[in-house]
């Protein structure tokens, strides 16, 4: 019964354990990034245009992106042409998107608002490098010319980091385990011993009372 208690009372543990642990994981943080000065020259992929690689940890995942920036495009461009693509460093998994979208004319314009990422699961790689380039949708004035530029603001990427428990909390979280465990083993060893002192078993009461019963018969003889 005592082990059955202990037993359970390991379980919980453990299963607190378990949440201090994913407790120690690191928590969202925000990444912020001045885009002042970048620069569209080009379509998605060719050269000239601004790209920018950011270190935001290993295996770290976005969950949303928010934006505050005044972007120019000059005649015949326009506004809702200047795009941001941006994902893991391969280039491969690149989310575009553009934030005068609705803006079909030339000019300045300044844009705020907010996109929710998590649903997309958009993570870097092993490097941790997010990358960003700064692009045209499409290409109205000759190759190598400048069709956008982002004036000023910034970018803010929410950002959880990949999961990784904090040493000293670990190590304290499997020691104070290891010692329940132990303490559960010897508990039930002690359980053991002490039924195979108390207990007589049925078919050694039965010799026992035989050999009594044999012992009197010989004393009266």
């Amino acid at each position: 019964m005592k082990a059955l208690i202990m037993k359970k009372h390991f379980q919980h543990l453990a299963a607190a354990a378990t949440l201090g642990l994913a407790g120690l994981y690191a928590q969202a943080a925000p990444i912020v990034i001045d885009v002042s000065g970048a620069q569209s020259i080009n379509l998605l992929g060719e050269s000239g245009n601004t790209v920018w690689l950011i270190d935001i940890g290993a295996g770290s995942v976005l969950n949303s992106l928010s934006w505050d920036v005044t972007l120019s495009a000059p005649a015949p461009s326009l506004l809702s042409e200047l795009q941001l693509s941006f994902g893991s460093s391969s280039g491969l998994d690149l989310i575009t998107w553009a934030p005068a979208a609705s803006d079909g004319f030339s000019g300045t314009g300044a844009y705020a608002g907010s996109l929710d990422l998590a649903p997309l699961g958009l993570a870097v790689g092993g490097d941790g490098l997010l990358r960003l380039e700064f692009s045209e949708a499409f290409k109205d004035l000759a190759m190598g010319m400048a069709e956008g530029q982002w004036l000023g603001g910034q970018l803010s990427f929410d950002v959880a980091a990949a999961p990784v428990p904090e040493p000293a909390g670990a190590v304290l979280l499997l020691l104070g385990l290891g010692f329940v465990a132990a303490r559960l083993r010897r508990s039930g060893r002690d359980e053991v011993v002490t039924k195979s002192k108390t207990e007589v078993p049925a078919h050694q009461a039965e010799l026992d009372a035989g050999a009594g019963l044999r012992s009197g018969l010989a004393r009266v003889a």
